[in-house]
């Protein structure tokens, strides 16, 4: 009985496409449709002018905790050692050596660091910082906090950071 209702279904279902395609396809095709076709030229300089550039958009909000002062002097992913006066974070995903402005946005402080390692690994934490980076902000009693983090690029680099 199953099969007959479904063979039943997909005789329907054809049959609604053979009535319907035609109609759709006209439609599409008369003279008096509005449907103007663009050229490949046109649609990669509206993909150009359109696509993000990589990193994270201005101001992403995350959760920040920071490394314990036990991790210090241990090899990060990067191969680096992990310095905790350093202003150093791990993400997931971020190329290493990507610099962010990560701002506490109760205190508005704000530290500019490195990527140099790949964490956390707790769920609903987003970016690990160093223990010098988290006193920067005023992380260090809370341990976990709501942040803002900018990728800084080259144009938008501080001049006086750029030349150290």
């Amino acid at each position: 009985m199953k099969k007959q209702r479904k063979k039943l279904l997909a005789l329907f279902l054809g049959f609604q496409m053979l009535m319907v395609a035609p109609i759709i396809a006209e439609s599409v095709s008369s003279p008096n449709s509005d449907f103007e076709p663009i050229s490949q030229s046109e649609m990669v300089i509206d993909s150009l002018h359109t696509q993000e550039p990589p990193g994270l958009p201005p101001g992403e909000a995350m959760v920040a905790t920071y490394y314990s002062k036990c991790f210090h002097g241990r090899k990060t992913a990067s191969g680096e050692r992990y310095d905790h006066y350093a202003l150093t974070c791990a993400h997931k995903t971020l190329p290493f050596q990507t610099i962010l402005k990560v701002t506490n946005p109760k205190t508005g402080q704000s530290v500019t660091v490195r990527v140099n390692d790949r964490g956390p690994f707790t769920r609903g934490r987003d970016l690990d910082l160093s223990y010098a980076a988290a006193k920067e902000i005023g992380m260090l009693q809370a341990g976990v906090i709501p942040v803002e983090v900018q990728t800084i690029t080259e144009e938008t680099r501080d001049p006086i950071i750029a030349h150290r």
